[in-house]
């Protein structure tokens, strides 16, 4: 079933269905609010519009996020949810909601920033409760048993991503690269009823060795171009782990053992692993890094940026230099989402991938 029609199943189901800009949100409030929260990363839409509006400066990921609602593709839609993820997406949540005139709610969630303290904690639940106060007035009270059910659900999820993780950093998944991706990116738009069973259906089909090629580590915002991991498939090259905004960083996080609802999602913010949208350090970052490199016995590490991802971008140079120093192989692509791979940067893949193998 495609993203669309989805959409329009939940719809006659009922449900209200929420545009959602990355990265991090409280989606067990929505799920439990009878909301879909439907996340915009990547539309494949040729940008027509959107650069009236926007920078030339500005990430494809915000320019995309526009040229959708622009072009008509969000009529149906209930509301939006705009995370403060970084600069650019609260400047496009200005441009959606003061003047483009859309005349549907839109929300806004704001994130504490390291180095955080005890005021952090509390600011984050006041935003936690503040958000369901706020959609209460357009979907009705918010039942505390459904959202107990639904942080439960959340966890489920959490434990079929950190399993289907572990079994490919050690070598355990016989899925491809592509295949892999495809089943996780479904968790952008599928309901926990719906994305539960599919995990588990995934877990079972991949069980097997995975290709015997040499193993890397792909950091960065979102898997895109997809053209990226088709070409490691075809080197027989295998991605033993991510550090991906869109992944493992937001979604493989350590359970808590809180009875209260908002305290189980305040310490799963703060549980989340080091990520440049929660202004984490450089060393805590590269101790990230090195302990998935050291899990999965990868010999290098692809970093496939976003261009104009300012958060991104800042932490790169010296990333590569401390990995380089600890003589690992590094890569570094820059690219519009959606542009595929020019025979330039094919040829700089397949040069890595010798240097490795």
């Amino acid at each position: 079933m495609t993203r669309k029609e989805y959409i329009i199943k939940q719809k006659k189901m009922g449900r209200h269905i929420f545009g959602v800009f990355p990265a991090q949100y409280p989606r067990e409030i929505l799920w439990a609010m009878n909301v879909a929260p439907v996340e915009i990363w990547d539309p494949p839409l040729e940008i027509t519009g959107a650069n009236a509006h926007l920078q030339p400066y500005i990430c494809s990921v915000v320019k995309l996020g526009l040229e959708l609602i622009l072009q008509g593709k969000c009529d149906d839609l209930d509301g939006f949810l705009f995370p403060h993820t970084c600069d650019s997406i609260q400047n496009l949540a200005s441009i959606v909601n003061d003047y483009l005139g859309m005349e549907k709610p839109c929300y806004f969630f704001y994130h504490p920033k390291a180095p955080f303290r005890d005021s952090s904690r509390i600011f984050y639940m006041e935003h936690l409760k503040g958000l369901a106060a706020l959609l209460k007035q357009q979907l009705g009270p918010l039942d505390f048993s459904k959202l107990n059910q639904c942080v439960e659900q959340g966890r489920q999820v959490t434990s079929l991503l950190r399993e289907l993780y572990n079994m490919r950093a050690s070598g355990e998944i016989s899925a491809s690269n592509v295949q892999f991706y495809r089943v996780i990116r479904q968790g952008e738009f599928l309901l926990p009823d719906d994305f539960i069973p599919l995990l588990e259906e995934f877990l079972t089909a991949s069980k097997g060795r995975s290709v015997a090629g040499p193993a890397v580590i792909l950091s960065g915002v979102l898997p895109n171009p997809p053209e990226i991991l088709t070409l490691l498939d075809e080197l027989g090259v295998r991605v033993a782990d991510d550090d991906f905004l869109s992944c493992s960083r937001r979604l493989l996080v350590p359970f808590s053992q809180a009875r209260d609802p908002f305290e189980a999602m305040a310490e799963t913010y703060f549980a989340m692993p080091p990520c440049t949208t929660k202004g984490s350090s450089i060393d805590e970052r590269l101790n990230y890094l090195f302990g998935k490199i050291e899990g999965s016995g990868a010999r290098g590490v692809i970093f496939d940026m976003v261009k104009f991802c300012e958060p991104e971008l800042f932490d790169v140079p010296q990333l590569v230099k401390e990995l380089k120093e600890r003589g690992l192989a590094t890569l570094v692509i820059d690219s519009e989402l959606n542009q595929g791979l020019s025979g330039q940067l094919n040829t700089r893949v397949e040069a890595f991938v010798e240097m490795i193998s």
